[in-house]
């Protein structure tokens, strides 16, 4: 009886929320001669998990890119709560930070698709950038800080 050698590959392919993983494995099995990996294999039944034990990420919408389009109250001073009003802020799970400068709040609050809360951080007098990041990106309004 004559016995070769069979090239088998296996692909396994795993999705990450974006990212790809594609692992190839390749193993040498004895064959007798005239068979066929059709032969030898058995069929591959495909299975899933159930949608139970898939964990579910939040759905961001990124071609929705994020607008201030006004910000109260308009000057303000390091302490006070500001009011941050725009369009596509995205939803909870999609908004992600407000920062004065490069200065982060110590606390900041998502109210809806256009509206944000925040107070406003210790900073020096004069004309600062408020930043608000969501999945889909960011946008920048300049307020006026005063002194205390």
């Amino acid at each position: 009886m004559h016995y070769g050698l069979i090239l088998e590959r296996t692909v396994f392919c795993l999705s990450l929320t974006g990212l790809i993983a594609i692992l190839i494995y390749g193993g040498v099995v004895e064959a007798k001669s005239g068979e066929t990996n059709a032969q030898k294999g058995s069929p591959v039944k495909p299975t899933t998990a159930p949608p139970s034990a898939v964990a579910q990420g939040p759905v961001c919408d990124i071609s929705a890119h994020p607008k201030i389009t006004k910000v109260t109250p308009d000057p303000v001073k390091p302490g006070q709560r500001i009011v941050i009003k725009g369009t596509n802020f995205g939803t909870r799970d999609c908004f992600k930070d407000v920062t004065f400068k490069s200065v982060h709040p110590k606390e900041f609050k998502y109210v809806n698709d256009s509206t944000a809360e925040a107070t406003v951080p210790e900073l020096n007098p004069g004309l600062v950038p408020v930043h608000i990041l969501t999945a889909a990106g960011s946008s920048q309004f300049t307020l006026q800080v005063l002194g205390k």
